[in-house]
């Protein structure tokens, strides 16, 4: 054990732990707590430096506090601990009169205590052999305490300071100042996340296995679940978001890394950039279904654990072609234990390869009927699968992939004219005049005619009129007598362990650059809208700002399941980052695309995008066009400044850094030529 006594004027209270955090984070599955004296070490720990933030707060920063390291197989146990416990607090900037908001004061401390105590008591008894259950039963003294000593205010100190305060996590359980706290559900909250947390440190941790849905849409902007596009101030989405959003984490910085839908789901499936898996287009070389390695994706290794898993509706683009309707059966990929793919893409009139009851599959062919709407189908046919993997008692894996908003725009017949007459959609960068700044395929591109116009601002409307359904889909819906997926979840008893993500593949243009549809690197194609609920590690609302990427999807089911990918994984698990106790993250990504007239690779970051468009598509010596785009001054990317010479270094670093994310580059630029081996 190391002791240090330093001033708080100088650092944190938990300055020690925070320094080591990156390298604990490394820390491997064996080095978990299982000795008696290593629980003595981070009660110790945690102990005091809960008892330094509350000094803090009563003398000012200047304070004296001693710290003790915490055991190295805690990882960042204690730091995570504390951090939820005290928010802004960790440490407060200045002391607060503990005479006048002395409830206030009183509270942030048996926050404080309750965390220690859970901590420390919960770790010992896993030490000592207990459940997890029995642990979790022996250390909620203090959290339940929090309903007698927090039925207060939240207040503002005349030195700036609020108090109390929590962890993001918990933040939403605390109004601004004024407004009282929810005791039941800042009492939950920590209990949740500090039961997760423990265990995972424990002598015997176990992977979470929730039971994992994954809705998928095709061609949705990011901005149509909110009131951007909606004519009366409310939610276009708003199902959606009441049970996702407001129930979960709602990233405002979700991407896909090729806006386009094969090389999207490959990637989605595989969580590998598409310059890995090699799927470059929806068809032809480097294109289509059969350019996917099937036998190596997220249902393969879910299966593999035990997972029940399906997929229903579209798969990859060119799936119908996988086999020979004259000769052999339906193709089903591997690792799905239930197919219920689309082999014709539609919202009627479609057919889909279903299982024919003896072990085998078959097709089975939807008409035109209200009943036939293809998301209305698939919203049912997934309540069922919920429902047998419940009372087979499997944890299960659904991907479940609408075709909405996906042109031909047919929105369900119950939903037709519900946008119709609403305001076009007119942004600074619409129907651009001027785009002289832009590559040479862009200035080639004329600006729309009022017809092309008119056709777009229909498209608009109908496109949020099919999101309609995928609403009812998840959110159910009384009107129409519909039960949507999540109040089933409940119905069947595993909502609380089912982690449910909403995302889509591409976005689209709704004529921003004189441009409609996708695959092009501007935000309108780039950005999706992403929801996650999962109680477990998200157990109250709150919008996360970090960049989050489709490749992230299957690294993290994977080790939410106690999976393995065997192939290299671009993406990063997310569960750190849904329980808000990731030390980094990333600061940057890659998205790329081959559409043969304007092959492009772009590297995003927070503030600033580069996009490189080679002239030669594939020729190590090829000369670029260039794009770089201010995103916090130049939202919408109307002026290209690259060619300013003030941005010289920063062009230099950017490229330097796309080349790192993907080293072939430009040689694996030409859409139509050999895809290099990646190094793994």
């Amino acid at each position: 054990m190391t002791r240090v006594a330093r001033p708080f004027g100088f650092t944190k209270p938990a300055f020690v732990i925070g320094a080591l955090a990156p390298l604990l984070l490394g820390v491997g599955a064996g080095a978990q707590c299982t000795e008696r004296a290593e629980g003595s070490e981070v009660r110790r720990s945690i102990s005091r430096a809960v008892r330094c933030n509350d000094r803090v707060l009563r003398s000012g920063p200047g304070v004296t506090c001693t710290q003790s390291l915490p055991p190295v197989c805690a990882g960042t146990l204690v730091t995570d601990a504390v951090a939820l416990a005290y928010g802004a607090n960790n440490p407060a900037t200045a002391e607060v009169d503990t005479r006048t908001l002395r409830d206030q004061y009183n509270c942030q401390k048996q926050i404080g205590r309750a965390a220690s105590y859970y901590v420390s008591t919960a770790l010992r008894f896993l030490i000592n052999g207990d459940t997890i259950d029995e642990a979790d039963a022996r250390a909620t003294r203090q959290l339940d305490k929090i309903a007698d000593r927090c039925t207060v205010n939240v207040a503002l100190d005349a030195s700036g300071v609020v108090v109390p305060s929590a962890g993001p996590q918990c933040a939403t359980a605390l109004p601004p100042p004024g407004g009282p706290i929810d005791t039941s559900a800042l009492r939950d909250c920590l209990h949740t996340l500090l039961r997760v947390w423990v265990e995972r440190y424990g002598p015997n941790p176990q992977p979470l296995r929730p039971n994992i849905v994954f809705i998928l849409t095709d061609d949705q902007r990011w901005d149509t679940t909110d009131a951007t596009h909606s004519p009366n101030a409310t939610p276009i989405m708003p199902r959606t978001r009441l049970e996702l959003a407001d129930k979960g984490v709602e990233f405002s910085e979700a991407f896909m890394t090729t806006p386009v839908c094969c090389p999207s789901r490959s990637s989605t499936l595989a969580g590998q950039y598409a310059h890995r898996t090699g799927v470059y287009k929806n068809g032809g070389n480097n294109g289509g279904a059969d350019d996917f390695q099937d036998a190596e994706s997220v249902a393969v290794w879910l299966q593999n654990v035990g997972y029940r898993t399906s997929l229903m509706g579209k798969y990859l683009n060119g799936y119908q072609q996988l086999w020979d309707d004259n000769t052999e059966p339906p193709y089903v990929p591997p690792g799905w234990t239930e197919w219920r793919g689309m082999k014709n893409v539609a919202f009627f009139n479609y057919t889909m390869i279903e299982p024919d009851g003896m072990g085998g599959y078959h097709e089975v062919a939807y008409g035109s009927n209200a009943a036939d709407y293809s998301t209305d189908v698939l919203r049912e046919k997934a309540k069922t699968f919920i429902s047998t993997s419940v009372a087979l008692q499997q944890p299960f894996f659904l991907y479940l992939a609408f075709k909405a908003p996906h042109l031909p725009q047919i929105p369900a017949p119950r939903h037709e004219g519900m946008f119709q007459g609403i305001t076009p959609w007119r942004p600074p960068s619409y129907n651009e005049p001027d785009v002289s700044d832009k590559p040479t395929w862009l200035q080639n591109t004329p600006q729309m005619t009022p017809a092309e116009q008119a056709d777009l601002d229909q498209v608009r409307i109908d496109q949020l009129e099919m999101l309609q359904a995928v609403d009812e889909a998840i959110g159910g819906s009384t009107t129409y007598g519909i039960v949507g997926i999540m109040e089933h979840l409940r119905n069947v008893g595993v909502a609380d362990n089912t982690i449910v993500i909403f995302f889509t593949d591409n976005g689209w243009h709704w004529g921003e650059h004189r441009t409609r549809a996708k695959l092009k690197p501007y935000e309108e194609s780039i950005r999706a809208p992403m929801f996650v609920y999962y109680p477990k590690l998200t157990p109250l609302r709150r919008v996360d700002s970090r960049m989050a990427l489709n490749i992230d999807f299957a690294p993290t089911f994977t080790e939410l399941a106690g999976a393995t990918a065997p192939i290299p994984q671009d993406g990063e698990s997310l569960v750190r980052v849904l329980d808000a106790t990731s030390a980094t993250w990333r600061t940057d990504f890659l998205t790329e695309g081959w559409p043969n007239n304007r092959v492009w690779a772009s590297v995003r970051e927070a503030a600033w995008k580069y996009v490189e468009l080679p002239v030669t598509p594939g020729s190590p010596t090829t000369t670029f066009e260039l794009e770089l785009y201010d995103l916090v001054n130049d939202p919408y990317e109307e002026v290209n400044v690259a060619s300013n010479p003030l941005h010289a270094p920063r062009i230099a670093a950017m490229a330097t850094r796309l080349r790192q994310i993907r080293p072939n580059w430009p040689v694996d630029s030409d859409p139509n030529g050999p895809d290099p081996e990646e190094d793994d």
